[in-house]
């Protein structure tokens, strides 16, 4: 049984091996000597049954018991009556019962010495507070017997190259892509995608359900190390801990990809922050960082998932100094392939001159030889010609990976017969070739559901055959991002989360705990952001009209004057701010009003009265843009930095980009060239360049304190002044 440990206040995770041994702590369960499907049944309709006849169709080497109350025989194996008469010590347990009798057969599962159970019954915490009730008994039987429990309300689990089915599909061909899901359904849909639309095949299915002892990131971890599998589907619905599997999903995705569909993207149930960084930032887009972070392909759409996973499963990623280059027999596709590609952010490749004079030899006059390369009919009457193309084409050093569109595979359908037997060499020669020269290669055909002898081929040498345009051009885009991936450094590259418990008290934390409040006043949260080098203009505290008068006098400039709360952190939502003071006078009468408007606010929400007091700050010029960078912790990443567009533009055009930390600078300049206002910080169209050097230093300071003072909710500067040669900090608030 695995070990469970501690993450700095994040859910319990693993650890991997088995003390003393290189074997993993799931392979008894996925990948068993023996199973005892408990429940085994003589009738066809149930699972006890057709797990029984799936075992002995695909071809299972282990040992099969079975065990049912009834004793006697079904499919020729003998039925014992409980899981104590078993002659043998057993590795996994397949529960085909009812829910409620689940917690006692782990009991006596772990009483035997059976090391897992896959509990196959719904009713459990998806049903409600019964539910719930029985799977936390059901957790405590696992944790107390020694049994790690698969589910429940789990669709099984298939290891093809084991021959082990306990999910009872047929006709599934084998190969090298894993599922991972959360839904049988989902499970049983992709397996017969892959079997129908493509050439690829399953290595393992394992539905993991309510996940309520193995979940996602244990078994991703399990699947890296198995050596049937080339690439990871993950079809999840959420997850009990998200950042345990983002941390192993980023070393797993360095060998093996791993690729994501997840539902419930739209969900609006997240509680309501208190800052711009919660309200801006919902717990989906943090997640979808978090997936980019650590390497993970996320898709979206059903209809590109089977194709990407088999395109990075099967040909090599492309390399980050190259391009990808199109082949095509129609000028009009190629053009739709290089929108689609441009659109998404892809590099093209730029052909040397001499590929393009090879090109033009090869192909004649009316062909175009740039990027797209246009074979303008000249394989009409020879399909060769497409693999003599692609010969020129890929030996190209900006080609790292070619997109092949339009009719290939269809010439002997929509011409002449005979022209199909020149497809099928000249696929056999560009699966050869490619494969030489180490550069993927994804097809595209609108002949791609006739399965004809040239697509088979190809599809059987791992060279995926895509109907579809939009999906193809996918492909090839995952392929060029993946070897950017491949390349930069694995997260988290600054290294792992600190450890909280041993930061003294924080007085100001101390003091607010102490007066109930979930807030920091303003000074306060500058005080403590300053110690983490985050530089704010010059403010003074003033407890009095009089007082802030005598600062106006003496700095002899306008200011803004800014009621201080503790408990009432948008002061200027209840018009606790007042801009161009010019004055004295000014300065008394924006005292009184903003302080008395903050009092009058608090009064009304029952808050404790305050003494009065403001800030009292000069006005600062024009900035050249305002931003916002804030921090927060997520309840499942866990600590998540967020930067974008700030002042009054924050929910308007919620530019935003996050990542969960820890982060590098190089994370952090990364994060400012994904927003719009992006191009504008670097000087777009003659514009002057904003000081990034400087965001980034702000945007490591806030990271650093959220990570370093476990008692911060939430933190932020908004807004964040960004001049050519400098920024400033106006705000700040400090969530506990």
């Amino acid at each position: 049984m695995s070990t469970r440990s501690t993450r700095s206040g994040l859910p319990g995770t693993w650890v991997s091996k088995v003390a003393g041994s290189e074997r993993h702590s799931l392979d008894p369960i996925l990948d068993p000597a023996s199973v005892v499907v408990v429940g085994a049944s003589a009738d066809p309709a149930k699972r006890g049954y057709q797990i029984l006849r799936a075992l002995g169709e695909s071809g299972y080497r282990g040992k099969v018991f079975a065990v049912n109350p009834r004793g006697g025989e079904i499919l020729g194996r003998e039925v014992f009556p409980s899981i104590e008469a078993l002659p043998e010590p057993v590795d996994l347990a397949v529960l085909c019962t009812p829910a409620g009798a689940a917690p006692d057969l782990v009991r006596a599962c772990g009483a035997r010495g059976i090391a897992g159970a896959v509990v196959l019954a719904v009713g459990f915490g998806e049903s409600g507070t019964a539910g719930r009730a029985l799977e936390a008994e059901l957790v405590a039987a696992g944790q107390a017997s020694g049994v790690r429990i698969i589910g429940p309300n789990t669709s099984g689990l298939l290891n093809l190259p084991k021959g082990l089915n306990l999910i009872g599909a047929r006709g599934i061909r084998p190969g090298g892509i894993a599922l991972l899901v959360q839904s049988g359904n989902m499970a049983l849909a992709l397996m017969n995608e892959v079997t129908e639309r493509s050439w690829a095949g399953i290595s393992v299915c394992l539905g993991v359900g309510n996940a309520a002892d193995v979940g996602f990131g244990e078994a991703l971890e399990w699947l890296g190390e198995h050596d049937d599998t080339r690439a990871v589907i993950v079809y999840v619905e959420g997850f009990k801990d998200a950042r345990g599997f983002l941390e192993v999903a980023s070393r797993v995705s360095r060998t093996k990809p791993v690729i994501v569909i997840k539902s419930a993207r739209t969900s609006d149930g997240a509680a309501a922050a208190q800052s711009h960084t919660g309200s801006v930032a919902g717990p989906y887009d943090r997640l979808r960082a978090g997936f980019r972070q650590a390497g993970v392909v996320e898709v979206t759409r059903t209809d590109e998932l089977l194709h990407v996973a088999e395109s990075l499963a099967h040909q090599p990623s492309c390399s980050p100094e190259a391009g990808i280059a199109i082949l095509s027999d129609g000028g009009g596709q190629g053009t739709l392939v290089v929108d689609a590609l441009s659109e998404s952010g892809a590099r093209l490749s730029a052909l040397s001159a001499a590929t393009q004079s090879q090109l033009r030899n090869l192909l004649g006059p009316a062909a175009g030889v740039s990027n797209p390369v246009d074979l303008a009919g000249a394989a009409d009457a020879d399909p060769l010609v497409f693999a003599a193309a692609l010969d020129v084409l890929s030996a190209d050093p900006d080609v790292g990976t070619v997109l092949l569109v339009g009719l290939f595979g269809g010439y002997g359908i929509r011409f002449a017969e005979r022209l199909g037997e020149g497809e099928a060499q000249a696929a056999e020669a560009m699966a050869a070739r490619m494969r030489q020269r180490g550069k993927g290669l994804v097809v595209h055909s609108m002949y791609a559901g006739h399965r004809s002898a040239p697509l088979a081929i190809l599809g059987e040498q791992g060279v995926p055959v895509v109907g579809s345009l939009d999906v193809a051009c996918r492909c090839v885009t995952e392929l060029q991002a993946r070897g950017r991936d491949v390349a930069r450094l694995a997260w988290p590259a600054a290294g792992a989360l600190p450890d909280e418990s041993t930061r003294p008290p924080v007085p100001a934390i101390v003091a607010a705990r102490e007066e109930n409040r979930t807030t920091l006043s303003e000074p306060e949260a500058r005080a403590l952001l300053s110690d983490f080098g985050v530089v704010f203009p010059e403010a003074y505290l003033v407890s009095s009209a009089d007082e802030a008068a005598a600062v106006v006098e003496r700095l002899g400039r306008s200011v803004a004057v800014k009621a201080v709360s503790k408990r009432i952190i948008h002061k200027s939502d209840v018009g606790g701010v007042a801009l161009n003071v010019e004055d004295r006078n000014e300065a008394r009468a924006a005292f009184e009003l903003n302080c008395g408007r903050v009092a009058a606010r608090a009064e009304e929400l029952g808050l404790p009265r305050e003494a009065p007091s403001a800030l009292v700050t000069p006005m600062l010029d024009r900035p050249l843009m305002e931003m916002l960078v804030g921090a927060q912790r997520d309840p499942v990443l866990g600590p998540v930095l967020t930067i974008g567009a700030g002042g009054i533009w924050v929910e308007l055009l919620a530019d935003v980009a996050h990542r969960v930390l820890p982060v590098t600078d190089d994370d952090i300049r990364g994060m400012v060239d994904e927003l719009v206002i992006g191009a504008m910080l670097r000087g777009a169209r003659g514009q002057q360049a904003g000081h990034i050097d400087g965001v980034v230093q702000v945007a490591t300071a806030i990271a650093q304190f959220l990570l370093a003072v476990p008692e911060v909710q939430e933190v932020e500067i908004n807004p964040l002044f960004v001049y050519s040669d400098r920024v400033a900090a106006v705000d700040a608030r400090v969530t506990l």
